[in-house]
């Protein structure tokens, strides 16, 4: 495999979510096969896409190479009444946390299949949405104890902030900043 040179990075948004739904539903069904997380099953991850989808600031970019889905990332940007920050601890100061629906925009997915992984496809995939948004900031949420993708995004420049369970079933996760632009 090549570094990700050839990938055919594609842009969608809230209008497209409907047509990209089952693919997204599809790579997220491979990429998690045989992982035990009560949040993994198809009916439990779809309800996420959902919801992250509705959203009026829903972007998505998704990569193919020759026509096979590569992987994708997705998310939104955080209303003014978002709890995102709410459990995050230690509790963050209110001028960190105070949102606007256009100062950060929240990571929700970034997902790579299997053959493509450890090509630069990642990194392609979360670079090209990113350029793509005009908030002042990132942010995203990881497995606390997935030490080696935490390694990855703070080589990406995003910085630990602090530690959550952000709702019931969640499992404990580091909030992480990237700056943009």
């Amino acid at each position: 495999m090549t570094i990700g040179t050839g990938l055919d990075l594609r842009h969608y948004g809230r209008e497209s979510a409907a047509a990209i739904r089952e693919l997204l539903l599809d790579v997220h069904d491979e990429v998690y096969e045989g992982v035990d997380d009560p949040l993994t099953p198809r009916e439990a991850f779809a309800k996420f896409v959902d919801s992250w989808s509705s959203k009026e600031s829903f972007a998505c970019v998704i990569a193919y190479d020759q026509a096979q889905p590569v992987g994708y990332a997705y998310g939104a940007s955080l209303g003014a009444s978002t709890t995102w920050w709410a459990k995050v601890t230690p509790p963050l100061p209110a001028a960190f946390t105070a949102e606007t629906g256009t100062r950060t925009f929240a990571l929700s997915e970034l997902m790579v299949r299997v053959p493509w992984r450890g090509t630069g496809a990642s990194v392609r995939i979360h670079d090209t949405l990113m350029a793509s948004r005009r908030e002042e900031r990132a942010t995203l949420l990881v497995h606390k104890d997935h030490v080696k993708v935490r390694a990855l995004y703070e080589a990406w420049g995003y910085e630990a902030v602090g530690e959550c369970v952000p709702f019931e079933g969640a499992p404990e996760l580091c909030a992480m900043v990237l700056p943009l632009h």
